[in-house]
Order: C-alpha cells, then sequence, then structure tokens
C-alpha cells in the first residue's frame, strides 16, 4: 500500500529535455511533484499527457487505483512558481546560461521557505560562481543528473564552498530514497564524469584539425572499438552548443589550457553556422542520418597507431581521477561502464593495450 503522505516534496523548473526526464522519473516515487513550466500553453499541454498516462497506467495493468490517486493528488503542473512554497528541495533544469540561473535563483530566495534546498542540474557551471551574491548559499548546492535520469544510475553533488551540511543531508536522504548512486564532489573535483572524457574528445578534435582522420573514419573506429557511441555523434546529441560552453568551463579546471582550443573552435564554427546537433537536423551530421558503417574498409598501421592514441587519451582520464582519489577503482568502474554502457572496464582495457599511467 502506498503512502498516504509524501516523503519529500520535490519542485521541478524548466521543461526542456532534462525537466520532463526528471518529472516522468519522480512521479514513480511517493514524493509530492511541483513542475514549473514556463507558459500556461506548456502547462495544459504536460497536463493533458500526464492525465493520459495515468489512465492507461490503470487500463493495462501498470498500476493501481491508490497509486493512480496518489499521483493525481500529489502532482501539480503550473506556471506559477508561488506553487513552489511547500518544497523540500527545488531542482533547477533551464537552459545552461549563468545569467538565466542566476535570475531565476534570485526569484526563488523571495518564494521559498528558508528551509527549502535550492539544487541545480548544471553541468559545467561552477557553483560558487553559479550562487554568488544569493542571501541563502547554504542552501544551494549543485545535483547534476545525467540523461536518461532512469537508465543512468548516478548523480554528481556539486558544491559550493557555502553549501551547508543541512542542505547536503537533505540532497543526500532524498538521493538515498530513490536508490541513486552519487559522488560528492567540490572545488577543482566538480563535474567530474563529463571531465573525464575531455581528454579523449579533444584529442579527437585534434585528429580532425590535422587532417589525419575525418569525423565519420573515427566515430567508426571508436565504435568499433570502445563504445557504442561516436565522439561526434555525442557532441550532436548533446548539442553543440551545449558542448561549447560546458567545454569553456571545464578549462578552468584544467592545467594544459591549450590542449583543448582545437575542440573549441571547431564547436564555435559549428554554432556560428547554426549547426548545434540533433536538435537542428544538422551538425557534424544531417539528421535522419545514414547509419554509420560497422566496419571501416581496410586495416592500416596508421589507423592502429591512431586507434591506441585515442584509447590513451580515454585512460589519461580515467586514471587521473583515480590518482587524486576522488572514488575507488570500483565505483570508478561502475561509472564508466553507466555512463558509456559499455561492459569492458577501462582497467582491463588498460592491460590489454599496456597503457602505464
Amino acid at each position: 500500500m502506498i503512502k498516504v503522505s509524501p516523503i519529500f516534496h520535490i519542485g521541478i523548473i524548466g521543461c526542456g529535455k532534462m525537466g520532463r526526464d526528471l518529472f516522468d522519473w519522480l512521479t514513480g516515487f511517493p514524493f509530492a511533484v511541483t513542475w514549473v513550466c514556463r507558459t500556461a500553453e506548456q502547462t495544459e499541454q504536460f497536463e493533458e499527457v500526464f492525465v493520459k498516462k495515468q489512465r492507461r497506467a490503470i487500463k493495462y495493468g501498470l498500476g493501481d487505483e491508490n497509486t493512480t490517486r496518489f499521483r493525481t493528488v500529489n502532482t501539480i503542473i503550473t506556471s506559477d512558481m508561488e506553487k513552489l512554497t511547500h518544497c523540500d528541495l527545488v531542482l533547477e533544469t533551464i537552459t545552461e546560461d549563468i545569467e538565466c540561473k542566476r535570475t531565476l535563483f534570485h526569484k526563488l530566495q523571495q518564494i521559498l521557505p528558508e528551509t527549502c534546498v535550492i539544487a541545480s542540474n548544471t553541468s559545467s557551471i561552477p557553483p560558487d560562481t553559479l550562487f554568488k551574491g544569493l542571501s541563502n548559499q547554504k542552501n544551494c548546492v549543485g545535483l547534476h543528473f545525467f540523461f536518461p535520469v532512469a537508465l543512468k544510475n548516478f548523480v554528481e553533488i556539486n558544491t559550493a564552498e557555502n553549501t551547508s551540511k543541512q542542505a547536503i543531508s537533505t540532497v543526500e536522504n532524498f538521493l538515498n530514497r530513490t536508490e541513486r548512486f552519487y559522488l560528492k564532489l567540490s572545488g577543482n573535483d566538480q563535474f567530474i564524469i563529463n571531465r573525464l572524457f575531455l581528454k579523449m574528445q579533444a584529442g579527437c578534435c585534434r585528429l580532425i584539425r590535422e587532417d589525419l582522420m575525418d569525423i565519420r573514419e573515427i566515430d567508426v573506429l571508436v565504435k568499433e572499438n570502445l563504445f557504442p557511441v561516436g565522439i561526434f555523434e555525442f557532441f550532436d546529441y548533446v548539442g553543440n552548443d551545449v558542448m561549447l560552453q560546458s567545454v569553456r568551463n571545464y578549462l578552468a579546471y584544467e592545467k594544459d589550457s591549450g590542449f583543448y582550443l582545437p575542440m573549441i573552435k571547431i564547436l564555435e564554427q559549428k554554432v556560428k553556422e547554426g549547426k548545434l546537433g540533433k536538435k537542428t537536423k544538422t551538425g557534424f551530421y544531417d539528421y535522419p542520418v545514414k547509419k554509420i558503417p560497422s566496419k571501416d574498409p581496410g586495416v592500416s598501421t596508421k589507423r592502429e597507431k591512431i586507434l591506441q592514441q585515442i584509447i590513451y587519451w580515454y585512460l589519461d582520464g580515467v586514471f587521473d581521477v583515480l590518482q587524486r582519489k576522488i572514488c575507488s577503482r570500483k565505483e570508478l568502474e561502475f561509472l564508466v561502464k553507466e555512463y558509456m554502457a559499455v561492459e569492458q572496464s577501462p582497467f582491463d582495457l588498460a592491460m590489454e593495450n599496456g597503457y602505464k599511467s
């Protein structure tokens, strides 16, 4: 029997891809969920979808009446932020723009109770920078989910200098209730999961700039030997504008910023041309894309050397995280497998390729 009273009161702000995904996921728990959309039209649209989903669940035996009743009573979809006043935790998922986020946070601190924690799903903006100037900084924290939330069982808690122990405890309690694996990160370790693959991505962009391989050849090589998605496919999937802004933010954490400049130049060009990826139907590829061939014709010494270099760039990121003792070897292995949907351990790959950190 589902509990009559919700365990948590959760707010979500933003109805983009991540906001919608978090809403769908969180309404599967015994929480009260208030989802704030930008406009009344969006609110009406998503309310209609939510109601239909509850009816289908009953019709096809995917949920009982008690569960449906609980979700209906404890779910609010609105364009009015004043509806967030009873929340324990508010998750912000709006565009990755620091000024937009800051404007939102200033509004929220006038509305929310002092005990409410404001969590930003930012994937790249340092929390100390993001929350600067807010009077309630102690209740602010970065809470970085990965898409799709239901399939990616890990979250980054990126803490600011002024984030209180109570705010961290609230977030940890929430994540434990949802059975999410999480890393608590601060300082130079923030956003470490995305940054782990940054050197490999930057290296592949250098290969392009030096005319050693083209985009399709690199993606084929990566898909054959490392991951189910290519480097430039991944950029298009995330959005080249989002990638560009994230990489610029990540450079604040990196010592050798020059290594990443070719990646910035390539992404800048795509953004300038309006080729943002799948969302604009053109990026590094045109969409719908023809299937990238599973095999690259021919095997060459050059190809094998480039593959080994890509592998080494990838393992540099992995072993850097391990040597900095951000997490254990077992945790790191889990994160890599979960993030990239692969079976092979990076440490087994290192042994196979004679890699030494």
